[in-house]
């Protein structure tokens, strides 16, 4: 695998190592530009690379224009592109700064031969790397000078340094002083590697989605429709006599109410209250009101205007409380019924397979909290684990902390709805947002071994093992010699062949052949007989169980 970064007067080509790992090795050129001239600028440096898979990066200030020339450019040299990928997203991925359910806004700063490109990424959970803005500036005191405006105006998380300029403590500490970067990580590890470190971690990222434009609102969850019929809460009724009330005194300062002339009412006497005088009037002949008994200061009831109470005509009747209470009514919460939810089709729709999971990634709706998701499993083979199909509700905070929704439904072949529930009456509830999801190929290792007899010839052999039962098609083993493994039938010479038989689950099949003797590193690798682009190929997936080279035990 090869990592090509083309920048404006300078290109970085990184390799991976023979055994798998990213091993760079880079190479500046300053007397092409690969962005304008890639075919100079690439000539003498993939002449021996004829059929390597490769990643490219570009500045993000470049266009389609720039990057179909370099495409073109690498292409015509024999080279097949794998991905294109901006520069500094290739940077954020160096840093680790893109991840499941993060949201974060980064400043990178990428140094390339006499310029400096400023961009800001803004990272979303469900793995969206936006382009936000990006300006390039000369190396030296301009660049410094922008760094400290876009640092004020983006208010980033972090700053992501790369190039070779950064490699100097002294740069490094220039960011870090700035007034605007206080607060801030400035994480600058092998700056001059970043970029083509990020391009060959690129193929074993997975699901990534690049785009460009101004960056969303910060607020992860939308204000909740407005009430479409607001109504006021209900008073509650007023207690006529609330506990723990202070006393009322009479307006004359004579006593307590319950002694007034009459004409004056007040509330029934209490162990508290007053004794009304022995000079006082008594109440008429007419009235039956007698005092009340005292009563214990811990148990106080409620005042008994029952029929066996007669206040008379001289009595006042007090002011006035409103209407008797009626029969008990049920309380009126004040709250409006929910609004009724429409189902809308959602945007972006994609998946991502992990063995037997699907992590299913789809765009909301502004308004939506719900997702309603629906899924059927096509293979009628397929008996699986669960029910052959299902309808579940998946809330959007849930979604956002776990960086999409995660299915497990096997390998076999599944048909995906999903609609966003939204209270809006006038949005298009039009179509719907479905996927036909293929069957994952059954999965075959093999295992390459290599051992010494006692009469000093070497023999290989091959274990082949099927996680699920599978018709095997021809195979042939292929042994490479070099550094780099077979990718073909043509990288080496084809040593043994495996006839097309059944594998059932779980059972071994080992072959085993006399290996040709070869000095230095070698490989045995497997491969359809037919061809990479034969039907066989795609009904299985051959996976070694290592991708290190051949050792004799």
């Amino acid at each position: 695998m090869l990592a090509i970064a083309g920048g404006h007067g300078v290109i970085r080509v990184g390799r991976t190592g023979p055994d798998g790992r990213p091993t760079m090795t880079v190479t500046d050129h300053t007397d092409a530009d690969a962005v304008a001239d890639p075919a100079t600028a690439l000539a003498a440096l993939l002449a021996d690379a004829a059929g390597a898979d490769v990643v490219l990066g570009l500045p993000a200030s470049a266009g389609r224009e720039e990057e179909d020339r370099l495409r073109d450019a690498v292409e015509e040299a024999g080279l097949h592109v794998r991905a294109v990928l901006p520069a500094p997203i290739a940077v954020a991925l160096h840093y680790g700064a893109i991840d499941e359910g993060v949201n974060r806004t980064l400043l990178v700063v990428d140094q390339a031969a006499t310029t400096v490109e400023l961009t800001v990424l803004d990272i979303a959970p469900d793995l969206t790397a936006r382009i936000v803005t990006t300006r390039t500036e000369p190396v030296g005191d301009p660049a410094l000078a922008a760094t400290a405006r876009e640092l004020a105006e983006s208010s980033p998380d972090a700053v992501l340094l790369s190039g070779e300029l950064y490699t100097a403590p002294a740069r490094r500490a220039e960011i870090e002083e700035l007034p605007e970067a206080r607060g801030l990580t400035v994480r600058c590890a092998d700056p001059e590697l970043a970029v083509v470190r990020g391009l060959l971690l690129r193929e074993d990222f997975g699901l990534l989605r690049v785009i460009t434009g101004p960056a969303p609102a910060r607020s992860r969850f939308p204000q909740p429709p407005a009430d479409p019929d607001p109504q006021p809460w209900q008073p509650l009724p007023q207690d006529p006599d609330p506990r723990g009330e202070p006393d009322r005194k009479d307006p004359r300062g004579t006593g307590s109410a319950a002694s007034g002339t009459p004409g004056e009412r007040g509330e029934p006497a209490r162990a508290d209250r007053t004794v009304p005088d022995a000079h006082e009037p008594e109440p008429g002949p007419a009235s039956t009101f007698a005092p009340a008994p005292e009563r214990a200061p811990t148990a106080v009831p409620e005042p008994d205007l029952g029929p066996h109470v007669n206040p008379g005509p001289d009595l006042d009747p007090g002011p006035d409380l409103g209407p008797e209470p009626g029969p008990a009514e049920p309380p009126s919460s004040g709250l409006v019924s929910a609004p009724v939810l429409r189902a809308v089709p959602v945007t972006q729709l994609q998946y991502l397979r992990r063995d037997d999971h699907l992590l299913v990634l789809w765009a909301w709706p502004d308004t939506a909290l719900t997702a309603r998701v629906r899924w059927r499993r096509e293979d009628a083979t397929a008996t699986g684990d669960g029910p052959r199909e299902g309808d579940i509700s998946c809330r959007r905070r849930t979604y956002e902390h776990d960086g999409g929704l995660d299915l497990a439904l096997g390998r076999g072949a599944i048909t995906l709805t999903v609609e966003a529930l939204v209270a809006d009456p006038a949005v298009d509830t039009e179509g719907a947002a479905s996927l036909r999801i293929p069957a994952e190929p059954p999965v075959v290792e093999y295992e390459p071994a290599l051992r010494r007899r006692l009469t000093g010839a070497r023999v290989a052999t091959v274990t082949l093992t099927a996680r699920t039962g599978c018709d095997l098609p021809a195979l042939r083993i292929v042994h490479g010699l070099g550094r780099y493994r077979p990718t073909s039938t043509a990288d080496g010479t084809v040593v043994h062949e495996i006839p097309a038989q059944r594998l059932p689950a779980g059972t071994p099949l080992t072959v085993e052949f006399p290996f040709p003797g070869a000095k230095g590193p070698s490989w045995l690798v497997c491969f359809p007989a037919g061809g990479p682009d034969t039907d066989h190929d795609r009904h299985i997936d051959l996976r070694p169980t290592a991708l290190h080279r051949l050792r004799v035990t």
